[in-house]
């Protein structure tokens, strides 16, 4: 196994948020809101970087000039336990949340999010456990702060 391939608890990761205020983030009092539109993904698989295989430079990680990075830390992402999905007429399925290497030719920091076993389908149980995995990500991420901030439009 190369070195590369395990994402270790004490790695760092970014993540790209939109530089639109109000969609992805906003301020309360001037307490940063990061909003779970921040970790969305159509295949429930947020992706994020490797800060080690980015040279730690975080910019590197926006996906666009104007976007904000912010800044996860591997064991807390897995601290998040697990999801469940309660079917009907069956025991709660139980999800462990972990982060997976995932290089792309573009991208080799590229890293996803996942939930073990994966979310099938889209049914309203598996968009709501989705949805409380996207809430507990930009929970860790407003704890962090901003690692690059946004630029306004």
């Amino acid at each position: 196994m190369d070195r590369n391939d395990f994402v270790r608890d004490n790695e760092v990761l970014y993540r790209s948020v939109r530089g639109k205020y109000g969609e992805e983030y906003s301020y309360d009092n001037g307490r940063l809101q990061i909003s779970s539109e921040a970790f969305r993904d159509r295949e429930r698989k947020p992706s994020v970087d490797r800060a080690e295989l980015r040279g730690s430079n975080s910019s590197l990680s926006k996906l666009r000039d104007t976007d904000g990075v912010v800044s996860l830390m591997v064991v807390d992402v897995r601290a998040i336990g697990t999801v469940k999905t309660k079917m009907q007429n069956a025991d709660a399925i139980v999800h462990a949340v972990d982060v997976i290497y995932d290089p792309t030719p573009d991208n080799p920091a590229h890293s996803q999010i996942v939930v073990s076993p994966e979310l099938f389908g889209s049914n309203n149980k598996q968009r709501n456990v989705f949805k409380l995995l996207q809430l507990a990500l930009a929970e860790l991420a407003e704890k962090n702060g901003w690692t690059v901030t946004p630029s306004t439009q």
